[in-house]
């Protein structure tokens, strides 16, 4: 069946003129993306993919080749900050004029504008980037009203101005899990929407965040978003998991690792020349 279903793919492409296969994405970077290639034993976190072991091998079969691993980080977010953090954290505050605020749920079209270009402007050196639609943005902000908090959805504040984010999720997975002992169809929907409405999972998801180029390289930024989205999120979720991050961004993983990251499960993006 997996021989069929990539030869049927490949032709597909070939006819499009392309030159080679790649994925798994759906349908891109910005989407879920990557075949679970360790850490099977963890319960997969909201939006992230997971897969039985024998896909790695299914995959290796077909000639495919590893060309990029992204990784998941669990980190205790009821850990206190260091106190480097700490300073830097301040002084980013002080001396830069940085501030947050949560994004306005009662203006999700304004909400969604600033989004776009910061996104697009924050993660255009990344490897695979594909700059994100109007469109895009719009459909997959429908699909988390209903669970999206916002404490967990900040914007960074510079002199009344949105110059960066940071987003994280409660991880209802967990409720989905739960249900899964429960009558099928209907009698289960049920539930799980009143779980989501009047419950909370301990774990959260940290998505993503981003600043500006031209506030990359002062003092303390980094350490100023890491330590309010610990502050934030940390108030209702003890455990978060900080995914994805692409294995070889050594600083971004080294930067975790120091907060107390541990390392989860791994995602491998895989190739093929047609």
């Amino acid at each position: 069946m997996a021989d069929a279903l990539f030869a049927a793919a490949s032709g597909w492409l070939r006819e499009r003129g392309l030159t080679s296969a790649r994925g798994p994405y759906s349908p891109s970077i910005n989407d879920t993306c990557g075949l679970l290639s360790e850490g099977f034993e963890d319960p997969p976190c909201v939006f992230m993919p997971w897969n039985p072991p024998r896909y790695v091998a299914a995959y290796e079969r077909l000639g495919l080749s590893e060309v990029r691993r992204l990784c998941a980080f669990e980190m205790d977010m009821t850990a206190p900050a260091s106190p480097v953090m700490v300073r830097l954290s301040d002084h980013a505050r002080e001396k830069s004029g940085l501030d947050t605020r949560p994004f306005d749920l009662r203006e999700p079209e304004r909400e969604l504008r600033i989004l776009q270009r910061l996104y697009n402007v924050t993660l255009d050196r990344n490897w695979g980037y594909v700059p994100v639609t109007w469109e895009e943005l719009e459909h997959s902000a429908a699909g988390l009203r209903t669970i999206a908090a916002a404490n967990m959805l900040f914007f960074v504040m510079h002199e009344g101005r949105e110059v960066g984010y940071s987003i994280s999720l409660p991880d209802i997975n967990e409720f989905l899990r739960r249900s899964l002992s429960w009558p099928r169809g209907f009698l289960r929907l049920l539930p799980m929407l009143w779980m989501i409405k009047t419950g909370r999972p301990r774990r959260a998801r940290h998505l993503i965040l981003g600043i500006e180029p031209e506030f990359r390289r002062r003092r303390g930024i980094a350490p100023f978003l890491y330590r309010e989205t610990f502050r934030q999120v940390g108030v209702d979720y003890p455990v978060s998991e900080v995914s994805w991050i692409e294995a070889n961004n050594e600083q971004i993983v080294r930067s975790i690792e120091i907060l107390g990251g541990r390392r989860s499960k791994d995602f491998t993006i895989w190739e093929k020349p047609l």
